[in-house]
């Protein structure tokens, strides 16, 4: 495979009005020779923010039809990636070179003379599988997690890839695929392939919107084959978007299939933390590290949430222990140690409360409450211990 290697931000002078909210140091290009397609390919690649400060390998989002899609694409999966919606990716932009070569099966029913290079998705899986591969692993950082995302033509080829090469990628999302091609073959095919595998451990998302009738009729019944056919373990779901067109369906099919395929990232909510506890914390912890490779620290305002919430419904023990918990993950944190503060005294613990109170007011001096609240406590203690003290002397 000859390569090479560019280092310039070709979406500066391309994409600089539709992606002013993109971080331009992350976007890379990048050129291959494909032994197979016998010819060179362009690359259009995104890096998660964290890339050049972490050593982590990334999975890959391989996005089709880059040509009209990468913009909104990344615009939408930055967004996603920067949110803890997703976990990071490294995003790699496939242009066309001749898309309907490219992304369509073989078919038997079209005359010869339209798109007279159609059929040759065989051979793109094979110039992805033999060259953009091993070429993208050696430039970036990759494990090896794959999606595979496409529209219409590209959508297709998404089906298709999943029917016939299933072991190319983990994840597909496949947006207003041209399921009429060569008949409906591939709705067929669908049927066929499902049926032949008591077990499918992989991610496929299908989105359709208000189509032609014989797209909306093949799109019905590959959903009607997927709820019958489909193995338990595969994780699939649709989404059918009547207000939406063929063509404007991208952007929110998008944000729908990520949200749905990566549900198990997102960070769990705040009555499902008060439920389960610190437990809840490290159960989620240890299933993103299992299926993603990564320790997930939960943001302090999450944490700070529960305790509160725990603090305000009288669940003194259970709120200690959660404080405690973020005190350890997050211990240069004012906050936390003010709201152990105010357990205690609520208790009429005022000696440790005032403990909490001195090191809340310590961490951060420009809290004006936390200055008085830790005066008026510092008073009171005080005032107890000359009354004890008068007292023992009585």
């Amino acid at each position: 495979m000859k390569i090479r290697l560019i280092a310039s931000f070709f979406v500066l002078l391309l994409y600089n009005n539709t992606l002013a909210e993109i971080n331009q140091r992350n976007l890379r290009s990048v050129r291959v020779y494909s032994t197979v397609l016998k010819e060179y390919r362009e690359l259009q690649v995104f890096v998660p923010s964290e890339y050049d400060s972490t050593y982590y390998t990334y999975p890959a989002i391989y996005l089709l039809d880059s040509e009209k899609n990468f913009s909104t694409g990344v615009e939408v999966l930055s967004f996603m990636m920067d949110n803890h919606f997703i976990p990071p990716h490294v995003i790699i932009g496939i242009p066309n070179t001749d898309r309907f070569r490219d992304m369509t099966p073989v078919d038997s029913v079209m005359n010869k003379n339209i798109f007279p290079t159609r059929g040759g998705a065989d051979n793109f899986l094979k110039a992805l599988e033999m060259d953009i591969f091993p070429f993208v692993k050696h430039h970036f950082r990759l494990n090896s997690q794959r999606l595979l995302m496409g529209h219409n033509y590209s959508g297709l080829f998404v089906v298709y890839t999943f029917i016939t090469r299933n072991d190319l990628f983990d994840r597909y999302l496949a947006f207003s695929p041209i399921l009429w091609w060569n008949n409906d073959a591939i709705v067929g095919d669908m049927r066929k392939f499902l049926r032949s595998k008591s077990t499918l451990r992989n991610h496929f998302f299908v989105s359709f919107a208000k189509e032609a009738n014989n797209m909306l009729e093949a799109c019905k019944e590959l959903i009607s084959i997927m709820e019958e056919d489909a193995p338990d373990d595969l994780h699939w779901n649709y989404e059918w978007m009547p207000d939406e067109d063929h063509y404007s369906l991208y952007r929110k099919s998008l944000m729908k299939g990520m949200d749905n395929m990566f549900q198990d990232y997102k960070y769990p909510n705040v009555q499902k933390l008060v439920t389960e506890g610190i437990e809840g914390v490290k159960s989620y912890q240890r299933k993103v590290l299992l299926n993603y490779g990564r320790n997930e620290k939960l943001p302090f305002s999450l944490l700070e949430s529960v305790c509160l919430e725990l603090k305000n419904n009288g669940s003194v023990n259970d709120a200690l222990r959660f404080l405690n918990y973020t005190l350890l993950v997050y211990p240069g944190k004012a906050e936390t140690y003010f709201y152990v503060g105010e357990i205690y005294e609520q208790e009429n613990m005022i000696q440790k409360a005032f403990q909490f109170y001195e090191i809340a007011h310590n961490k951060d001096k420009g809290r004006w409450d936390y200055e008085q609240k830790y005066i008026s406590v510092h008073k009171r203690l005080n005032e107890m211990n000359n009354e004890q003290a008068n007292q023992t002397n009585l």
